[in-house]
């Protein structure tokens, strides 16, 4: 069974040469294009088979017996860094890259079926989240002159997710167990001196090709109607562990992050957990308008590896109104999360670390780099409309305005790293209710 779920993970993940980005730190913001057009919402909006891991309980709405949908989203990001300093750490001249991580290709696949009156099932494969940057273009090996250290850093995570749920029109309740596949990869070069000469610099790569984990969790969610035009919505999404093995101890013990003076690794590990989450939501109809609202709060200080980076819990703000015809619908959404990416400069060294800012800078370093989750704002329309009585296409675009931050990572040889960072993806699918 595991083998075959892994199959299946790799032949989705083909569709897609690079990793992506998404808004809320690493996650999608909705998997659906009609809940990527409403801003990411869907806690107590239905949007479709989607539900499954947005509010399982929403899966007893299901109008028909029967109904499939797959979609891809086309994701791009525009990534750019600013060092101050060079490498080697006594030259003065900074970089100023592009990352060359280009179009990713983000999959979903999901169905649903009424098992009676009150109960539905549901089933979905989602591309649910990821990062990556690569800064390999410019950078020179084996003479000195890498200013970014070669970095390329790679996070993809796919969700499957069995569904049930049971409802009627005043409440419902619904479950969905999580099967999680991850590949994670991070790889850079450091230089080395022949004979501790710096006029002989040698090329050190770090890194060890792909790690892959899968990792286990589960979702519930609740939905009342306290009148047939408002839906009240709430859901708990649990954490999720993985271990992506010789990655992030290797990568960061190459700094001296964490390193303990005898030898190995002091307080720090190759976990890098999926943030349990917690939210809320309502959605109001009014005849042809709908209005939809979610709160939600990813736990990103809590999780393994987010967590040691020195990531912030997140609070997302999400906003949906649409309009409805009988052939077709257009709607509008707006979304907000505050960068959980904080400046470590002043964080505290772990158990049998090196100094404090050399910890600080480093991890500066690596989010800001490798993994800059820091977009905040994301403005997001779309419609769909109805081709016949079984198929519907719907199509979403979101645009999330660029970003910049700057934060210190003296101490690792590159001076003051600026992050400029800016997203839009297209979400196109197609929709098939028996």
């Amino acid at each position: 069974m595991k083998k075959t779920i892994k199959l299946a993970v790799v032949a989705a993940l083909a569709l897609s040469a690079t990793s992506a980005f998404a808004t809320n730190g690493a996650n999608m913001i909705g998997f659906s294009a009609k809940s990527r057009a409403l801003g990411g919402t869907g806690i107590a909006n239905f949007n479709g088979a989607d539900a499954a891991l947005t509010n399982p309980s929403l899966l007893a709405k299901t109008k028909t017996t029967s109904s499939f949908a797959f979609a891809g989203t086309m994701f791009s990001s525009d990534v750019k860094v600013k060092t101050t300093d060079g490498m080697p750490a006594q030259s003065d001249n900074g970089v100023s890259r592009t990352s060359d991580e280009g179009v990713a290709m983000i999959p979903a696949i999901a169905l649903s079926h009424r098992i009676s009156d009150t109960l539905v099932f549901g089933l979905g494969m989602y591309g649910t989240a990821g990062m990556g940057t690569d800064w390999r273009d410019g950078d020179t090996p084996y003479t000195g002159n890498i200013g970014l250290y070669n970095m390329r850093s790679s996070l993809m995570l796919m969700q499957f997710a069995p569904s049930l749920a049971y409802g009627n029109e005043t409440f419902g309740i619904g479950l969905t167990g999580i099967v999680q596949y991850g590949a994670l990869s991070v790889d850079y070069d450091s230089v080395q001196y022949f004979n501790d000469d710096p006029n002989q610099p040698m090329n050190n790569h770090i890194g060890n090709g792909v790690s892959n984990d899968f990792g286990f969790g589960y979702q519930i969610g609740a939905y009342y109607n306290p009148m047939e035009t408002l839906t009240i919505g709430a859901t708990y999404k649990s954490a999720i562990d993985m271990e992506y093995k010789d990655q992030i101890s290797k990568a960061a013990g190459a700094f001296g992050y964490g390193m303990n003076p005898n030898g190995g690794m002091a307080g720090y590990s190759d976990h890098l957990e999926q943030p349990a989450e917690i939210g809320v939501g309502v959605a109001f109809d009014m005849g042809a308008m709908t209005y939809t609202a979610d709160v939600k709060q990813i736990q990103w200080s809590d999780a393994k590896g987010y967590g040691d980076f020195g990531w912030d819990d997140q609070t997302v703000y999400a906003l949906g109104l649409k309009y409805a015809a009988d052939s077709f619908w257009v709607g509008a959404g707006f979304n907000y999360g505050e960068n959980p990416v904080q400046d470590n400069k002043s964080t505290q060294s772990v158990t049998g670390g090196m100094t404090p800012n050399t910890d600080g800078d480093t991890m500066n370093l690596f989010n800001y780099a490798m993994f800059p989750g820091t977009v905040e704002t994301t403005l997001t329309f779309g419609g769909g409309y109805s081709v016949s009585q079984n198929m519907s296409v719907d199509m979403a675009f979101t645009y999330s305005p660029e970003v910049s931050d700057t934060v210190s990572a003296a101490t690792v040889g590159v001076g003051d790293v600026t992050t400029k960072h800016s997203q839009n993806a297209l979400t196109m699918a197609l929709n098939f209710d028996f």
